[in-house]
């Protein structure tokens, strides 16, 4: 089982000298997988620990705070460590983030950190890697300096997925303009959004399509292009398909925003409470103002008979997801 330390501190000695794979990895996508498996197969091959060093918050959070813009991500904090606790990974390093820390020129935080503190017997990264502060460092300027620092580095090159450039920013690209499939084949997995099942006002209900209301855990975390999505929901330890809506109930002229999910075989128990992760598979339309609940009520007959037919053509990525992408990286 992969184990957690949050700030240098806190690091026991053991995990010290390991072969490190050192990035943000905001979304652990594909080519993050491919840097992270590398590591490992490293750390296996010559006995000594692997050990993933990471940011919390996102360093360009800190960063842009001054101007208001909050950076949406596309892994919480929790969502990370569950994902990478299903690597063959020892140990994860969370590196706390603030002003003073991103002053850190890439020179000092080569020594003080990788070389000090760390010990590291190697690092791994991604080409496009940036450190230090105003990002001055980068992949080449770390191997450069890793040979008087006494560790070896190892840069990953640019992973590409049928011809498109596997990285964060596009992924978060393909989601705001609603490409949940194609961001899901960068990822390695569906993305998905978790949260609480809360009380909403029933409407779902009255209409023949009761609805599970969810509250987002993370209020940074990314919200995909607003509309009505064909969904895999896992809950209470069950998974059932439904459809969802991303928005703002626009028919009824409300403003907030919600998650709605109709669950098309849901579980006998009471949901409020409970903890649920909806992966969005595809968008199946925009959100719409209708002339009323009756005419919405039409639409959702249509939608659920869409998200059936689309569930059997999904059926053979839906039994393996993206097992064809995943032996490219392993």
């Amino acid at each position: 089982m992969i184990q957690v330390f949050h700030g240098i501190e806190n690091l026991p000695e053991r995990f010290k000298g390991s072969i490190v794979a050192l990035g943000v990895f905001d979304g652990l996508h594909l080519a993050h997988r491919k840097i992270i498996g590398i590591a490992i197969a490293e750390s296996k091959k010559i006995g000594v620990t692997s050990l993933l060093v990471t940011f919390d918050p996102h360093p360009r959070k800190v960063l842009n705070q001054a101007d208001g813009f909050v950076l949406p991500v596309l892994t919480s904090l929790p969502e990370k460590i569950k994902l990478l606790g299903q690597t063959e990974l020892d140990a994860v390093l969370f590196i706390q983030t603030d002003p003073e820390f991103l002053k850190m020129s890439p020179e000092e935080f080569i020594l003080k950190i990788l070389k000090e503190r760390l010990k590291v017997r190697k690092v791994v990264v991604g080409y496009d890697y940036r450190f230090g502060k105003d990002r001055a460092g980068n992949a080449t300027i770390l191997q450069e300096k890793s040979k008087t620092g006494g560790f070896d580095v190892e840069i990953v090159s640019m992973f590409s997925m049928e011809g498109e450039r596997v990285r964060s920013s596009a992924i978060r690209k393909l989601l705001a303009e609603g490409q949940a499939e194609a961001a899901w084949r960068l990822l390695g997995r569906p993305y998905s959004l978790t949260g609480k099942v809360v009380k909403g006002f029933g409407r779902g209900h009255a209409l023949g399509f009761p609805t599970a209301n969810v509250l987002p855990d993370d209020p940074q975390k990314l919200i995909p292009a607003f509309g009505v999505y064909f969904s895999r929901v896992h809950v209470k330890n069950s998974v059932s398909y439904g459809m969802s809506n991303l928005g703002t109930r626009k028919t009824f002229d409300e403003q907030e925003f919600a998650i709605e999910v109709n669950l098309f075989d849901p579980p006998s128990t009471d949901l409020y409470g409970a903890e649920i992760e909806v992966e969005l598979l595809r968008k199946l339309r925009d959100e719409i103002k209708f002339e009323s609940a009756d005419e919405l009520k039409k639409q959702m007959i249509i939608d659920k008979v869409l998200c059936i037919r689309i569930k059997n053509e999904m059926e053979d990525k839906l039994n393996g997801i993206n097992e064809r992408y995943q032996a490219r990286v392993s």
